[in-house]
């Protein structure tokens, strides 16, 4: 079983589609996942192996998707006590529902590099690609005269700049790099996309020359407006490299700036009660964090929803003679 989530997780891998791998790293009875146990989560909520089930499947579907809107991986305590409250990188949840026992889940998103995609051949392309390749970047180069023995450490080389294009989407960061060999056909074949991030190696007065060029081409104000220039964060470097490297800063500046607000994003307060608008909701016998979309348990009373992680807390809520749950 374990093989076959660890092959399913190299095919996923190598189709460049994001997932987690979750990994069960710690318990105590009664759980029927044990350590080592291994579930593949996409970004859809499809579930592929096991970790754990109740209470403990929706916490780990809820932070797997935090998990890929970060990059960052994440441990899982699941406990009847609070552990782990003042450490990094780790989400507690008190376990209070009717499985008991604890678990520790590690998670571990893997999504595919980000693209690279770098038109020209210039000196300043060369370096470029090769600190893309340092920083974990799926680096591509366009140009028609270039070759892979000159870019031995590229992905992919297009030498039909026709094709560009089709390469480009909104997670791709693409820096015209051409610097006097071929800046207008290089500009062209990338303005009016829609990339994270654009910019062009150019001084203000060359810019200024080319973004005519693509004007009377038929390119807006705005799909210009788009264009960094000159690329790069304001270093005061001089040299070729330092150039290369005030590029990449910038871009690395660019790329890191998705994941503090994407965590936030999902990591709002959330409130019992009334749901409009909002899709979680605190259990009020137990406490636990339930997905009203796709909750089994709901009682309404005055108007107001609330939602149940299980029967017993609907029981216990519905009629106040049960037993609580602890």
């Amino acid at each position: 079983m374990w093989s076959d989530i660890l092959d399913q997780a190299g095919r996923l891998r190598d189709e460049e589609q994001p997932f987690v791998l979750a990994t069960v790293v710690a318990y105590k009875s009664p759980q029927s996942a044990k350590p080592g146990s291994k579930a593949i989560i996409r970004a859809d909520g499809t579930v592929t192996g096991w970790v754990g089930g109740g209470c403990v499947q929706p916490i780990v579907l809820r932070e797997a998707k935090k998990v890929l809107a970060s990059g960052k991986p994440k441990l899982l305590s699941i406990s009847p006590e609070a552990a782990h409250e003042d450490w990094k990188g780790v989400e507690s949840y008190r376990m209070t529902c009717e499985g008991g026992g604890s678990l520790e889940i590690y998670l571990e998103p893997v999504v595919p590099k980000p693209e690279l995609l770098i038109v020209g051949r210039s000196p300043v392309a060369q370096i470029v690609s090769e600190l893309g390749r340092l920083l974990d970047f799926k680096v591509c180069l366009a140009d028609p005269q270039a070759n892979q023995e000159q870019f031995t450490n590229v992905d992919l080389i297009l030498t039909d700049l026709s094709l560009v294009r089709s390469h480009i989407n909104e997670k791709s960061f693409v820096v015209v790099a051409t610097m006097g060999n071929g800046d207008e056909e290089g500009l062209q074949a990338v303005v009016g996309s829609n990339p994270r991030y654009l910019g062009l190696v150019a001084s203000k007065k060359k810019a200024t020359s080319l973004f005519e060029y693509v004007r009377d081409k038929g390119a807006t104000d705005e799909e210009i407006g788009r264009i960094k220039c000159p690329a790069g964060l304001e270093l005061g470097g001089e040299t070729l490299p330092e150039i290369a490297l005030s590029v990449m800063a910038e871009i690395t500046q660019v790329r890191r700036e998705k994941s503090e607000p994407a965590a936030r994003s999902v990591t709002l307060p959330v409130m019992q009660g009334d749901s409009a608008g909002q899709l979680q909701a605190f259990d009020p016998i137990c406490g636990m964090v339930v997905d009203t979309e796709n909750a089994r348990y709901t009682s309404v009373v005055d108007s107001k929803t609330f939602y149940f992680c299980c029967i017993r807390c609907k029981e216990t809520f519905d009629n106040p003679q049960i037993s609580q749950i602890t």
